[in-house]
């Protein structure tokens, strides 16, 4: 895959990695702490951008971010092995699935062609906000409706 310059990692990769740690703290019922959360997503924009120009797959790609995830959950002591695995492995399909609805939308609504995106910033940036607004809202759902994977 191709290396992201620095400062699309903390443009696009961070707050991508923020919400879906938002939303896997909350599927396993653990409360979102504003700190630990941040340093999660840095340290894992970080590790990915040295990460990605090694790994041609997309699957592959996705397989090794749900594999850090957990290892961050665990390192930050946020929640045990099984709990972590299992929140995280369905924040991520979540959110994949927030962007390939978001990105089929764009092209249907606005016939973008996918490469353009990856020419123009502006637009790139723009048709990014919506899927993180709705992956934010999902977060949000989850813990006023208490949809937690796990019950005490």
């Amino acid at each position: 895959m191709d290396r992201l310059t620095l400062w699309e990692v903390f443009i696009f990769s961070v707050p991508e990695a923020l919400v879906i740690i938002s939303i896997a703290l909350g599927l396993a019922g653990v409360k979102f702490d504003t700190v630990k959360g941040t340093a999660m997503s840095l340290s894992l924009g970080l590790i990915l951008y040295f990460i990605r120009p090694l790994v041609t797959s997309y699957i592959v790609n996705v397989i090794i971010y749900v594999i850090l995830l957990v290892t961050l959950f665990l390192l930050f002591k946020m929640m045990d092995l099984f709990r972590s695995i299992m929140s995280v492995t369905l924040a991520v399909s979540i959110y994949l699935i927030i962007e390939y609805l978001n990105v089929n939308a764009m092209q249907f609504l606005f016939d973008l062609d996918p490469t353009v995106l990856l020419q123009n910033y502006a637009l790139r940036f723009a048709c990014f906000l919506p899927q993180l607004a709705v992956a934010i809202l999902f977060s949000i759902l989850i813990r006023k409706y208490r949809l937690f994977l796990f019950v005490e």
